[in-house]
């Protein structure tokens, strides 16, 4: 159990890690066209999205050690959670292969602020690197890390299932949806990492299934 600040201290905090990342992912946003990119913000965006994911996993590791739980290696906590780890995995991924299946077909619209697709391989590159390591763990680190550290923090089953809807939604909001039908399916996959997080008791472990997420998103593009 962390041993929590002021909550309004808490909630402020947390505001500003949600600014860093909906700021992050703007900015990658407009950074690549179907043209190709836009050097001035490529560059922006690595200085921006570097230096506020430093400070967010700076912030989360100190934040951490304020738990009376040790800390668990990566490889210990893959080990002991694998099954559980490994059908998360096949399920993110065949959601994500469903929805760009259903995209393909017709049968789902294009969401407006996916990944462009470019015939120039720099686009497809930079929005590979953006999304898995920096956007993805940036999202994990609020919609789980940061937002478990500060909220819900009572180990009740009431508290779980409430962390979990909020954290979906706000999963979902974060990735700023271009409709409706993208911030629910976003949300489902933020129910997927929440879950992951308070059945490892890991961060890492929906850090890495939100990285697995965001490459086969971007690939399938």
């Amino acid at each position: 159990m962390r041993v929590g600040e002021a909550p309004g201290v808490d909630l402020r905090r947390y505001l500003i890690w949600i600014a860093f990342s909906v700021v992050t992912l703007a900015i990658k946003n407009f950074t690549a066209n179907a043209k190709g990119l836009n050097d001035i913000l490529v560059i922006l965006f690595f200085i921006v999205g570097v230096f506020t994911l430093g400070l967010m996993v700076r912030r989360f590791m100190r934040e951490r050690s304020s738990f009376a739980e040790p800390r668990k290696r990566f490889m210990d906590s893959l080990v002991h959670n694998i099954g559980f780890i490994t059908l998360m995995i096949v399920l993110i991924i065949v959601l994500r292969m469903m929805i760009s299946y259903l995209q393909v077909n017709g049968k789902l619209p294009k969401f407006s602020n996916d990944d462009v697709a470019s015939s120039d391989q720099k686009v497809f590159i930079f929005n590979l690197i953006a999304n898995v390591f920096i956007i993805s763990i940036q999202q994990q680190l609020v919609s789980t890390g940061f937002f478990f550290n500060y909220f819900f923090r009572k180990s009740s089953p009431a508290s779980a299932v409430g962390g979990i809807l909020i954290s979906g939604l706000i999963a979902g909001a974060i990735t700023l949806p271009g409709s409706l039908l993208q911030f629910f399916m976003n949300t489902v996959f933020g129910f997927c990492f929440a879950l992951t997080y308070l059945y490892t008791q890991d961060e890492k472990m929906p850090v890495m299934l939100g990285m697995i997420a965001a490459l086969i998103g971007t690939i399938m593009i």
